[in-house]
């Protein structure tokens, strides 16, 4: 008996192993087809930057993938409806958004637009929103004011839309008995209003779209315009350092930091860095200093007297010398530095005085501001 019971227990054991590996193929394969692209959307989203600019917006996509995932981990056979397919187009629209948001992010960071170009683009976005629709907007109606105009005009429109559909709904099922003629064309009807009011859901999803990447452009710019003038004010402090005669420090239209020293000098063909210059040296390390993390570049530059070539080569020893001096103060390796020889090529001032050309005969220090 015992013997008969093991051997009916071994049969269906047999029977279910095949059923059992079927299954775990079906769920790998629909999890590769529908949840494996929207998480390498999210990932490609992740390197540029979207957890740190946009964290709110990349935490709902990835919680939204896990959802759909998990749904279609349960039910591999019914991913193409009822609630898992639901989660999985929230999913979809999630990845989307976080995708679209840290692009249109990045391409506001790299173009710096300012305060006013921000508001202009912001406007021309609602305004071509409102044209589309058929909604005219009031001549000094801008900014946020105009964009919640046009969702409220949009959600108006919806909601007589939904009405309508409620109505014909009601209509339809009293008449259904008597009126079996016409239910084609009412179907029909029902069917178009249905279409439009999915498409309104879009627009609308756009709109608010738009809405969110303009606050995030109207944040950046914020951001931009402080540190603006917190390099601003730093550069003035570090003015005060040094001399008419020792050199000046400015900000590059880049927002970079350029230190001349005119009043370093080296004797006529010469590289040697007289210790004299100690103290100038010291506070061109406080120059570098107050811009931490900044990459810096030492520029030779001299007068046009003499040879061209022997000119380039003297500068770039003669920056060398300084790096040299520099990487010894600040602790770093001299390697971290770059050295340029620009010879004769970037005057100051006019070669045809002796004037001119001892401004021409100078170490510039470039400090590019992370």
């Amino acid at each position: 008996m015992r013997c008969t019971r093991l051997l009916q227990w071994t049969l269906m054991l047999m029977m279910l192993t095949p059923l059992v590996s079927l299954a775990n193929d079906l769920a790998d394969q629909v999890r590769l087809e529908l949840i494996t692209p929207l998480e390498e959307r999210v990932q490609r989203a992740n390197k540029l930057g979207a957890p740190k600019h946009c964290p709110r917006t990349y935490e709902a996509a990835v919680m939204a993938i896990q959802a759909a995932e998990a749904a279609v981990l349960a039910d591999p056979a019914g991913a193409d409806r009822g609630a898992t397919a639901v989660l999985l187009r929230a999913a979809d629209v999630q990845a989307t958004r976080v995708m679209s948001r840290i692009l249109f992010i990045r391409e506001l960071r790299e173009e710096r637009h300012g305060w006013e170009e921000s508001v202009v683009r912001y406007d021309r976005l609602v305004g071509s929103l409102a044209t589309t629709h058929g909604i005219v907007l009031p001549n000094d109606l801008t900014g946020p004011s105009a964009g919640r105009a046009v969702v409220d005009s949009l959600a108006a429109y919806r909601a007589q839309s939904r009405a309508l559909i409620d109505s014909l709904t009601f209509s339809n099922r009293d008449l259904t008995r008597w009126v079996e003629t016409e239910q084609a064309t009412r179907d029909t009807q029902i069917a178009r209003l249905e279409e439009e009011l999915t498409s309104l859901r879009h627009q609308l999803w756009e709109s608010e779209l738009r809405v969110g990447m303009a606050e995030a452009e109207t944040g950046e710019a914020q951001y931009r315009a402080r540190r603006e003038v917190e390099r601003r004010e730093k550069i003035k402090a570090l003015e005060e350092l040094f001399t008419a005669e020792e050199g000046i420090v400015m900000m590059t239209p880049s927002g970079n930091v350029r230190a001349r020293l005119s009043g370093l000098k080296f004797a006529s063909g010469s590289a040697w860095l007289n210790p004299q210059y100690d103290p100038l040296l010291d506070k061109l390390v406080l120059v570098v200093q107050a811009v931490p993390g900044g990459r810096l570049t030492v520029e030779g530059h001299t007068d046009d007297s003499g040879v061209r070539a022997a000119n380039q080569d003297l500068s770039e020893e003669r920056a060398r010398r300084v790096a040299a001096a520099l990487a010894e103060r600040l602790a770093v390796p001299v390697d971290s530095l770059t050295v340029i020889g620009v010879g004769p090529d970037q005057p100051v001032a006019p070669n045809s005085s002796t004037a001119g050309r001892a401004l021409n005969r100078r170490i510039e220090i470039l400090i590019e501001v992370p």
